[in-house]
Parts: C-alpha cells; structure tokens; sequence
C-alpha cells in the first residue's frame, strides 16, 4: 500500500508538472503569435505609410508643375505679395493700353481729319511707351502681361472696322473721352497702392493720361459745336426725312 500510495503521488506530481509546463508552453506559443501579428501590423503600416508619402510627394509635385505652368500661361495669376487690386490694376492698365493702341492705329487708317489722325498717333506713340514700361513692373512681379484683347473688347474692335468718315470720327473720339475718363479713376487709385513700383508707374503715368482726357474732350466739344454749326439734328429731335420743297 505505501509503495502504491507513492506511485499514486508521483503520477499526480507528473501530471501536475506537465499542466504547467503545457500552460507555460502555451503562453509562451501566444506570445510567439501575438510578437508576430504585432510585428505584420506595423510592418504593414509602414508600408502603406510609405506608399501614401509616395502619392502625396507626387501630388504635390503635380501641383507645383501645374501652377508654373499655369502662371507662365495666363495673365491673371497673382505675383508675388501683390494685393488683389494692384493685381487688377495691372491687368486692366495692360488691356486698356493694347485697347488704345489698337484703336489708334486702326484710326490712322480710317480717318482723313487731320487732328484726329493726330490725336491718333499720339495715342499710339505714348501708349506703346507706357505699355514697355509696365509689362517691366510686371514682369519683376512674375506677371505675364494678356497679348490678346477679351472677347468682348475684340468685338467692338471688329465692328469699329464697318465705320468710316464722320461716323469713325465720332465713334473714335467719344470712346476716348469715356476710355480716358475710366483710366484716370484707375490710375488714381494706383497712386496709392502700397506696392513701389506700381505707386511710381501710375504717378507718372497720370498726367498723360489726363492730358489725353482733356484734349479728347476739347476734340468731342469742337465736334458738336460744328455739327450744331451745320444745322446738324445733334439731339435727335427729328424722327423723319424732310419733306420735300
């Protein structure tokens, strides 16, 4: 019986024994797979980590490709710490320019008056001047200045092509009066703007386009006082042909 009793116990002992070392293996098996899964984890997130650096650094390189060539293309890209207005305001001054010298060359064309040739050359003579220099204030602000005039500005170029003699004449001289009337508001307020260079090629660039308002509208005021002088309907009162006598 003792020697039974003996057997019994080391039989427990063993198979205590081997329920811990089955637990312990166990454990040490689950962390094993835990290590592993853990270690697929972040491997995995780095990977994707990577291939999302990869997509952003591309993005933004396209991005960047896109926005240099968008700014060597087009005029109305912003340069450098320019205000919205400074912007406009080169933009509108360089159409305005091109409008006028366009205008005038179409003018000494078209016109046989002697003063409004004149008028026209000088139009074309100081515009031409006034363009050199701001397409350099431009440029210094990485502005690419627009070569070709808006839809809408063509279309009145294109009619004003269908007008001749008199009626040229009149055209011509009133869109300079309400051109230049425009353009002295604009390079008004240019005077003020806080960027050097545009403050300095709108001060000195005002006084000629006032000179042009004014001599414009000396010539539109000579104009209808000599229609008035012929006897000219200038109000558009009659709504009729004459009868005749």
């Amino acid at each position: 019986m003792p020697k039974m009793k003996l057997f019994n116990a080391s039989i427990e002992g063993n198979t205590k024994h081997f329920k811990k070392a089955s637990v312990v293996n166990v454990k040490k098996l689950l962390m094993k797979t835990l290590n592993l899964f853990a270690f697929l984890v972040v491997g995995s997130c780095a990977l994707q980590a990577c291939h999302n650096s990869d997509k952003t650094n591309n993005a933004s390189t396209m991005a960047k490709d896109s926005t240099l060539d968008t700014v060597s293309k087009t005029a109305q890209a912003l340069g450098g710490d320019l205000s919205k207005e400074e912007n406009d305001f080169i933009l509108k001054a360089a159409v305005g320019g091109l409008m006028e010298v366009a205008a005038g060359n179409m003018a000494l064309q078209q016109s046989t008056n002697p003063k409004v040739k004149a008028f026209a050359q000088m139009m074309v003579t100081d515009h031409t001047k006034a363009g050199k220099e701001l397409e350099a204030v431009a440029k210094s602000k990485g502005l690419a200045l627009p070569a070709t005039f808006p839809k809408e500005e063509q279309q009145h170029m294109d009619a004003m092509k269908t007008v001749a003699g008199d009626a040229f004449d009149k055209h011509y001289i009133n869109m300079m009066v309400a051109d230049h009337d425009k353009t002295v508001d604009l390079f008004t307020l240019a005077t003020k703007y806080k960027d050097p260079d545009i403050k300095n090629f709108a001060t000195k660039t005002l006084p000629v386009i006032q000179a042009h308002y004014k001599v414009a509208s000396e010539m539109k005021a000579a104009m209808l006082k000599e229609k008035m002088n012929n006897g000219d309907d200038i109000l558009n009162i009659s709504t009729g042909k004459k009868k005749n006598q």
